[in-house]
């Protein structure tokens, strides 16, 4: 079969796909070699950011290893089982030294902002609202102690979501205001008491806690200078404020102020 001669710019457009079939072969060992070779793989790893877990157990709970592809390090998918790991670290963040071969994992752990006491017996809780670990009595004096009509708590998981609305409060509340509280009582009801040292008893929104916090020590302190004994100060509704006497000092009318 007689051959047919190339022109010129045949010969042009064969060398020019030759050439690019050669440089994509050589292109794609170099992407093998690089994918599998010892400068891209996870050489070290370090924590930050824990106090109350432990470094080397947020690496065992990444789930990364040693010799592992960084290229195989999905970020968010190691921040999502750290977290659901540890119920005390609230978010995790990830950075890569590629020329290390680190991976450097940042942590912020969560507060622990109250103590739920039910049934003789306390348990942590988180700024969440998720109980974290059974505590001592004594815990309970560092922080404010919270009860409801649960009775019954899981471990890793929320008391209630009235518990963990308050949690989520007390952690931007200053500690100097909640020295006098000796407890808070979730009512069912949409609203919480705080017992007070002095006897009183505070009654407000569970959503609106942290505001009244701040109204609290003034409305206690305008019935105490006109002289009436520990009673109930609802602060649920606007001012002037609900006061009602206990049923042990006898019958007595509600009285408002506090404006």
């Amino acid at each position: 079969m007689p051959q047919v001669a190339l022109t010129p710019a045949d010969r042009q457009r064969r060398k020019s796909r030759n050439r690019k079939i050669v440089i994509g072969f050589f292109a794609f060992i170099g992407v093998v070699v690089l994918l599998e070779s010892p400068l891209t793989r996870i050489r070290s790893m370090t924590v930050s950011g824990n106090t109350t877990i432990p470094a080397d157990r947020v690496i065992s709970d990444s789930g990364l290893h040693k010799g592992q592809s960084l290229w195989q390090v999905n970020g968010g998918h190691v921040a999502s089982h750290i977290t659901s790991m540890e119920p005390m670290i609230q978010s995790v963040s990830l950075s890569t030294d590629w020329l290390q071969g680190t991976i450097h994992v940042t942590v912020r752990e969560r507060q622990i902002v109250a103590v739920y006491e039910t049934s003789g017996k306390f348990y942590q809780l988180l700024n969440n609202g998720v109980v974290y670990q059974e505590a001592a009595p004594k815990d309970g004096l560092a922080t404010p102690i919270v009860t409801s009509t649960q009775a019954h708590v899981t471990l890793g998981q929320a008391v209630s979501p009235a518990v963990s609305a308050i949690c989520k409060q007390l952690t931007g509340v200053d500690a100097g205001e909640l020295t006098d509280v000796s407890e808070f009582h979730v009512n069912g009801d949409g609203t919480v008491s705080l017992y007070l040292d002095n006897q009183f008893v505070v009654t407000c929104d569970t959503e609106g806690l942290a505001g009244s916090l701040n109204a609290m020590h003034s409305a206690v302190q305008y019935f105490i200078q006109k002289g009436y004994q520990p009673g109930n100060i609802d602060l649920s509704g606007s001012p002037p404020y609900l006061y009602t006497p206990f049923d042990n000092q006898g019958a007595g009318s509600k009285q408002k102020g506090a404006q």
